[in-house]
């Protein structure tokens, strides 16, 4: 069932039901107030006629035997209601008490009242009282009909039913209508989730106000933009394994084609000294590609799979030992490293920083010319907090690029990148790294003018003397 017909269902049951229990309440409320005031008329209608009575016999004279008789009959001729009907009857003959045992027992000048019902169905109040004149004891009942309360009971009961139906239909209208209006918004919500099912994902519900579907529905659509955000994530993973796989693939076939091919050639012909120097040195180049790539994807795996605590280590010791890892580099492309860094204790690995300032020094000496200079340098910012960061004068990154460079096997400038042994995995291993130390590699670069890749870096609380640090002659 759908919650519409539940909100409209349960509105109007909800509504038949107090509507009839009030009014069920109120009629017989009326009702009981009418027979309590009949009642009390009776009784007063009964101290009244035994007040005449006791009137009438201490009046008249003559024989003691015919005085109640015709006390009676002149009562009976008196202001008595039409509906009313009188007994007076000695207590020693008394006859109509048979089977009436609510007036059994009464004291003198004390009454008893009931309500009862014929066989006919007509309703009576019957009252007793119970008094003692001249050495005698009286009975004096008088019985009236109300069965005209009753009769209005029926009536009002049968015109209730009729203003029951009316109401029930009525609300039954407007309950429809404001079930429309108020379910509206969790049907354009319920629109809006099959449309995010059906593949839409930047479908956004419209927002329902300060109420709390609209409160739902803002928490819809955030839900929404998490899975969207989540979706794209999860797209773009795929994106790059398959990358990653097409890409590994291509940097294994060429390195081996080259070398099944030389290496057939060397078996298969009588080659020279020089051609066999050749091939030889196409194998070894090759071969040494496959080793390269084989480490750094060895190394990434690694540091996915492992913890490494943090230590707090120098900064000036630190670069002083980096600088010393970096000169063989430095004199194979006849780069000129400039130093600076600001003392610091800082909070690292230094084995794997070691690794990512070498692939970084290492990218920037493969992007300048002959002769450059590359920047090495470390400083406290009061808002970044410590930076190392590592920048080159050469030939820049396009802008589109920059967002790709940090995946594995991507290469700018790919016959460049094969011709000095490279992968494209070299970036990618630093912001494992960076990833390890709390922080992310932020690369920017112009094109032409050069590149600049920073880190950030958490400090330590000092607790020794951080060491003085030169830059090193290059």
């Amino acid at each position: 069932m759908k919650f519409s017909w539940k909100v409209f269902i349960s509105s109007i049951i909800v509504t038949a039901l107090a509507f009839g229990l009030g009014g069920t309440l109120m009629i017989s409320s009326l009702f009981q107030g009418m027979l309590d005031q009949e009642i009390q008329m009776a009784i007063q209608e009964n101290r009244y006629l035994c007040f005449s009575f006791q009137t009438a016999v201490n009046s008249l004279s003559g024989d003691e035997t015919l005085r109640p008789a015709a006390i009676v009959a002149q009562l009976e001729k008196a202001s008595i209601s039409k509906n009313t009907q009188m007994n007076i009857t000695r207590a020693s003959g008394v006859s109509f008490l048979d089977g009436q045992d609510f007036a059994r027992g009464i004291e003198v000048n004390q009454r008893a009242s009931r309500v009862v019902r014929d066989e006919n169905g007509i309703a009576y109040v019957q009252v007793v009282s119970y008094f003692f004149i001249d050495n005698t004891d009286y009975y004096l009942e008088n019985i009236t009909d109300i069965s005209a309360v009753y009769q209005m009971r029926e009536q009002y009961v049968l015109l209730y039913r009729w203003i029951l139906l009316a109401v029930v239909g009525i609300a039954s209208l407007l309950m429809g209508v404001l079930t429309h209006f108020l379910t509206r918004p969790l049907k354009r919500l319920t629109a809006t989730a099959q449309e995010i099912a059906a593949g839409s994902f930047s479908t956004r519900a419209q927002d329902g106000g300060s109420d709390e579907i609209g409160t739902l529905t803002r928490a819809f659509n955030s839900m929404a933009e998490v899975v969207e955000e989540k979706i794209y994530v999860l797209e773009e993973t795929a994106r790059q394994r398959e990358d990653f796989v097409a890409s590994f693939a291509h940097e294994l076939k060429t390195p081996l084609t080259s070398i099944i091919g030389y290496a057939d050639m060397l078996r298969s012909y009588d080659m020279d000294a020089a051609d066999r120097y050749t091939a030889a040195n196409y194998i070894f180049s090759e071969g040494k590609r496959l080793e390269s790539l084989s480490l750094h994807l060895l190394d990434l795996i690694v540091l996915h799979k492992q913890d490494f605590p943090l230590e707090k280590v120098n900064s000036s010791s630190f670069f002083r030992e980096a600088v010393q890892i970096l000169q063989p580099l430095l004199q194979k492309y006849q780069q000129r490293l400039e130093v600076t860094v600001q003392p610091a204790l800082l909070l690292l690995e230094p084995s794997l920083l070691k690794t990512l300032v070498y692939n970084l020094i290492d990218n920037a000496c493969k992007a300048s010319p002959e002769n450059g200079r590359i920047l090495l340098t470390g400083r406290r910012d009061e808002d970044a907090g410590y930076t190392l960061s590592v920048q080159d004068f050469g030939r820049g990154i396009p802008k589109e690029e920059i967002p790709h460079i940090i995946e594995p096997f991507y290469m700018v400038d790919k016959s460049r990148a094969r011709s000095q042994n490279g992968a494209g995995i070299g970036l990618a291993l630093c912001q494992e790294i960076a990833a390890i130390h709390g922080g992310s590699l932020h690369i920017e670069s112009t094109l032409g003018e050069g590149t600049c890749v920073s880190l950030p870096l958490k400090e330590a609380e000092p607790d020794e003397n951080h060491e003085s640090f030169e830059n090193p002659e290059n």
